[in-house]
């Protein structure tokens, strides 16, 4: 299929028959203003836009026209919109009286020149008198046609004078610009205006966050301009079409026989990335009404999947009330519809206003898949997407320097309404995950800012990452504790009732809160240090039991990994801790500089018999002990709290392979912590062991964690098998889940049977999805095509290749990237790029799947990356535009001198052709260079004891 990658406005010509040619002949009235080349300056702003678009799924491009008013601050001869492969046949601009023909000149890929042409006054024509005829003869004409005998003589009418058009200028005021145009529906990338195929069956739908609504309507594509839409759709029959806010009208299309038109009303004021359509032979599930205003909900799923949509239809009217509840406002629109996706690429869902968008995978399940972890993922997804109608719809960024706070505001948000809505969610695990996520990054010296300048195209892009998303939730998070929930709470709405339908930043935001609690420029200062630098406090702790002067010693500085030269921070970091004597637990909060500082516990009457430096895991900092509270901790494991133990491990794994914890005290580590009573606890130190790398290790390490394999998880691991029992809680689910597949792994003659069992049961779900237990299909399938032999691979390569269904597809597509056997690793290479006939027998945004899968395998990465640099340049070809650069992300754990001078020699040259792709470079080296470090520091012998 063709993809256009012109804009092809030169084609405009053909429109404007009878026009002067633009040759620069010419001059313009006044001076060129300055050509932008990202932002569009302020010139002109949007006041409202009026659309309509024919959209037919089954064709590959659309139509568009729109009516923009917009309003000129000062004249110019040239305005700018974006638009990005839009195919613009004609623009017609008004002004009161006078019609200006906007010329259109090519920018860039993203921008588009305006310029004004307008229409001269056709001169008077002169006044021509007749002479005085001699004798009251009548003057020859010489302009009739002679009459013929029988026929009176006639005077043809005049031709009608042709236009003359010459160099203008727009003038100061408001404008309203009539544009034709024409745009492609992307055949393989989620951005703009898309199309998909589901079970036969054609869909378009939109993604336009972040710079993507230009692909859909030549616009000013920026946050900060926030008008009213106004969207009708014309579809074939039969079709369903929805957009942001309710159907108002629907009739034919005149002189288009078999098409609807369907108006929708007008939105709220909104900025272009917030607007939404979908067209498609939906089934739609009506949800009810919910919340303050009784707001309509419905659901839409693709055709014949409207009853896998329970969990979603039962969810999400609680967790609007919750949110509603936590705002003190109403939900601020006129409806909410949640629709599904087939496959997304680089995202998972959009907060499109009244009209959410999710990856099917989110929304649709059977009931035999209808697990806990995927009732868990929608609500938390949901939570997210819906916080963003208050947090980023009814207020939005001013900039996309400040889409931080949007998404980790929805962050912080959706995991406070979760466990709400479930407590016995709250378990420590996924804050303890998303924490270490955001340190990992957090912890390079080439990491960025929370709030980072935005000046360019890519900077956009680099903004939605883990810094923005888990960094920033976990600062709210950390300062939400030191301010109290209550005044926060407050901050908040505060913030929301100022800037309803409007735009703020950060500083207005740090601002509300800092009002709220009391503490205005100490909270600014504070908020501002851990958003506006890099980096993550790493906090050290020692304990002080000298007679009755029990307290804590703290100091701070800049977590660095072996190796690194990150500058160091300043910081005011909010920790509490907590500490334990007997049965009773106590908890002391601090404000920790980098200065070291002594802070009693008054409430300790003896001297604790352990101190854990994170309480609830809710502070976005790394707690290091020394050796003697480190062996007080380890002797009172079974003692410790869930959610702190938690967070304990997971400072353990990130100090270790950071080379700023011995090899031997992590092990020890996860062999005292599988002994916990909590099985999210065993879980985190299986983890934690899984960790290691067996090429870091020594023979007697080596030895070590298999020794911890056969003695400590064997046992668990057997007692649980792959299958669940009768009530069993979820946290056992979880902890099978994650343990079996390490055991199977790590145990070279007793994970055999476990081995064998998971090829098994593997079999017996292809001929039966209800076969096995719905929480271990992933790590069964994992398990077995790790290890699997020809037969077994055969399976589930066919099944595969002729899976229609996502989540299943999905299931099998991460399994086979698993894949241990050379020559059945080379064939499932292969299948990515093999054809049959004209046709991929793998689509692209599978194959990208598949090989971000392969390439974060410790045993397949190096394999894989041989792979992709024999297929390149297929491979970039076949996935979506720009993501083959994305290929360099988990290329990061490579980790020998070896493989960086791979790395550097591949990537050097074509990082910069990737959108994105400088960043993606320098962090990834900087990775493999840290990782060598740490490895050197971990000083693992050349002999190596195989394990397997």
């Amino acid at each position: 299929m063709r993809r256009v990658t012109d804009f092809r406005v030169f084609r405009i010509a053909a429109a404007f028959v009878g026009l002067v040619c633009w040759c620069g002949v010419q001059a313009q009235l006044i001076a060129q203003p300055p050509t932008p080349t990202f932002r569009l300056g302020d010139i002109a702003k949007p006041v409202k836009y009026e659309a309509r678009l024919a959209i037919d799924p089954r064709q590959t491009e659309f139509e568009g026209e729109l009516r923009l008013t917009f309003e000129v601050k000062h004249a110019a001869p040239t305005l700018w919109l974006n638009a990005t492969n839009l195919t613009v046949s004609s623009i017609e601009v008004k002004q009161g009286a006078r019609t200006y023909q906007a010329r259109v000149r090519k920018v860039n890929d993203d921008i588009i020149a305006l310029d004004a042409w307008a229409e001269v006054p056709p001169p008077e024509p002169p006044v021509v008198r007749a002479p005085a005829a001699a004798s009251g003869e009548v003057p020859p004409s010489f302009d009739k046609t002679p009459a013929k005998p029988g026929v009176p003589a006639t005077t043809p009418p005049p031709e009608p004078p042709q236009p003359v058009w010459q160099a203008s200028q727009f003038d100061a005021g408001v404008a309203v610009a009539n544009i034709r145009y024409r745009g492609l529906l992307e055949p393989l990338s989620t951005r703009g205006l898309f199309r998909q195929q589901e079970a036969g069956e054609w869909y378009v739908l939109s993604q336009f966050e972040a710079l993507h609504a230009r692909r859909a309507f030549p616009s000013f594509d920026e946050p900060g301009w926030k008008t009213p839409w106004q969207l009708t759709l014309d579809t074939p029959k039969g079709l369903v079409a929805v957009s942001n806010t309710p159907e108002v009208a629907s009739y034919d299309v005149p002189d288009k026989p078999g098409w609807t038109r369907r108006a929708f009303a007008w939105t709220k004021p909104l900025p272009s990335y917030l607007i939404a359509l979908a067209v498609g032979p939906f089934d739609i599930v009506d949800g009810g009404r919910a919340g303050k205003k009784q707001t309509p909900l419905r659901y839409l799923a693709p055709k014949g999947r409207g009853n896998d949509l329970a969990w979603v239809k039962e969810s999400t009217p609680k967790i609007l009330e919750l949110m509603e509840n936590y705002f003190g406002s109403p939900y601020p629109f006129e409806k909410l519809d949640s629709i599904t996706i087939p496959q997304t690429i680089n995202f998972g869902a959009m907060e499109n206003v009244g009209l959410i968008t999710y990856n099917a995978n989110l929304m649709l399940a059977k009931p035999h898949e209808e697990t806990t972890a995927f009732k868990r993922r929608y609500a938390s997804i949901a939570g997210h997407e819906i916080a963003h109608q208050w947090f980023g719809n009814l207020v939005t960024p001013s900039w996309w320097d400040d889409i931080w706070l949007n998404e980790a505001f929805a962050t912080w948000m959706a995991e406070k309404i979760l466990y709400q809505f479930r407590p016995e969610w709250n378990d420590g695990w996924a804050r303890a995950f998303a924490r270490a996520q955001a340190i990992n990054s957090d912890k390079l010296a080439s990491t960025r800012k929370v709030k980072n300048p935005v000046v360019q195209k890519g900077d956009v892009g680099a903004a939605f990452d883990r810094i923005t998303y888990q960094k920033g939730g976990q600062v709210l998070s950390m300062f939400e504790a030191w301010l109290t929930p209550e005044q926060f709470q407050q901050g908040v709405r505060n913030y929301m009732q100022r800037h309803a339908y409007g735009n703020a930043t950060s500083q207005d935001f740090f601002r509300a809160i800092g009002e709220a609690a009391g503490k205005k420029d100490d909270a600014l200062k504070a908020f501002t240090a851990f958003i506006e630098q890099p980096g993550v406090p790493l906090v050290d702790v020692s304990l002080q039991c000298a007679g009755k002067n029990i307290a804590l010693k703290v100091s701070q500085q800049r977590l660095r990994p072996a190796g690194s030269q990150a500058a160091d921070m300043e910081w005011t970091t909010p920790a509490c801790f907590k500490f334990g004597q007997g049965a009773k637990v106590e908890t002391q909060c601090m404000e920790i500089s980098n200065a070291p500082k002594v802070v009693p516990l008054p409430t300790a009457k003896t001297c604790p018999e352990w101190v854990l430096g994170n309480a609830n895991g809710a502070g976005y900092y790394v707690t290091r002990y020394d050796a003697a509270l480190d062996k007080k901790n380890s002797a009172n494991v079974q003692r410790l709290p869930e959610q702190e133990a938690v967070a304990l491990l997971s400072d353990a794994s990130l100090r270790a392979e950071s080379g700023l914890m011995p090899i031997d005290t992590a092990l020890e580590w996860a062999a005292a912590n599988i002994r916990h009573p909590s099985a999210v606890v065993k879980r985190q130190a299986a983890t934690l062991l899984n960790a290691q790398r067996e090429a870091w290790l020594n023979p007697k390490q080596q030895r070590r964690k298999l020794d911890i394999v056969k003695r400590d998880m064997l046992p668990i691991a057997q007692k649980l098998g792959w299958q669940e029992k009768p009530n069993e809680d979820d946290r056992t689910r979880y902890l099978r889940a994650t343990l079996l597949p390490i055991v199977a792994e790590l145990a070279p003659r007793e994970g055999e049977t476990l081995r064998l069992e998971a090829r098994a049961l593997a079999m017996k779900w292809l001929d039966d999805r209800t076969a096995v237990s719905p929480s271990t299909v992933e790590p069964v399938l994992q398990t077995a095509a790790r290890f699997a032999d020809r037969a077994t691979h055969e399976r589930l390569v066919t099944a595969f290749v002729a899976n229609g269904d996502r989540r299943e597809q999905r299931y099998l597509g991460n399994a086979l990237a698993l894949t241990r056997d050379a020559q059945l690793r080379r064939a499932t290479h292969d299948l990515m790029v093999a054809k049959t006939g004209e046709q991929d027998k793998v689509n692209g945004r599978d194959v990208l799947l598949f090989l971000n899968d392969a390439l974060e395998d410790e045993y397949n990465r190096a394999a894989t990356f041989s792979f992709v640099r024999g297929h390149f340049d297929a491979i970039a070809a076949k996935v979506p535009q720009d993501t083959a650069g994305q290929t360099m992300t988990p290329l990061a754990r490579l980790c020998t001198k070896d493989d960086r001078a791979l790395f550097v020699n591949f990537f050097k040259d074509r990082a910069p052709k990737f959108l994105g792709g400088p960043r993606r470079y320098e962090q990834a080296l900087e990775r493999i260079d840290l990782c060598i470090a740490a490895r050197d520091m971990a000083r693992p012998v050349a002999s190596v004891v195989t394990t397997r």
